[in-house]
């Protein structure tokens, strides 16, 4: 009937199956918010830095060929940019990080691509490699970047100015602050 060989193929087939469902579970510890320009800005959104114009830039992520990328988000203009490793765009729709009571954010001096625990992934790259939140102080601001942790450095670049590729940087970090715990109460009236 089965072979003990063919038993044990069909066995592993249904494990590895088995993990890729329940193992591959969407990280959905951070929120994040679809905008754009003509939408209500979140208060509890995530600073991310200053550009050189005196903005405040918060932290946001977009969706760039087959890439997830951090973005720039200013909240006065909806002005949306982002970087890769080798170019820097403008983007029409967004995602804004936004905090709540139980997830606070805070940013941890890095480097070297070092990843750091709690380290925000705003999704994958197109090589299928996490892509971190970096920011470093350069051209008159505090910038948001891109960190691949494999190159090693923050990618920043920003209008027209050149490319930056920083090795000393700060990476966005998670903080989980459990609620308080409630036991249950029936209020029957």
């Amino acid at each position: 009937m089965y072979s003990p060989t063919k038993l044990i193929a069909c066995a592993l087939i249904f494990a590895q199956l088995l993990g890729t469902i329940y193992c591959g579970v969407y990280d959905n510890t951070d929120r994040w918010v679809v905008s754009d320009k003509t939408q209500n800005f979140p208060e509890n959104a995530v600073l991310g830095g200053i550009d050189s114009y005196g903005y405040d830039n918060y932290v946001g992520r977009i969706v760039y060929a087959s890439s997830i990328l951090p973005a720039r988000v200013r909240s006065e203009t909806g002005y949306t940019t982002y970087n890769t490793d080798t170019l820097a765009n403008q983007a029409t729709y967004y995602e804004l990080l936004v905090a709540n009571e139980t997830v606070s954010y805070h940013w941890v001096r890095s480097y070297d691509g070092f990843r750091e625990r709690n380290a925000v992934s705003v999704g994958t790259s197109a090589l299928n490699e996490r892509v971190y939140v970096c920011r470093a102080r350069t051209d008159g601001g505090i910038f948001i970047g891109t960190l691949y942790l494999a190159q090693k450095v923050c990618f920043i670049r920003y209008e027209n100015f050149p490319m930056r590729q920083i090795s000393k940087y700060e990476v966005l970090v998670r903080q989980v602050t459990p609620t308080a715990w409630a036991p249950f109460v029936n209020q029957i009236n």
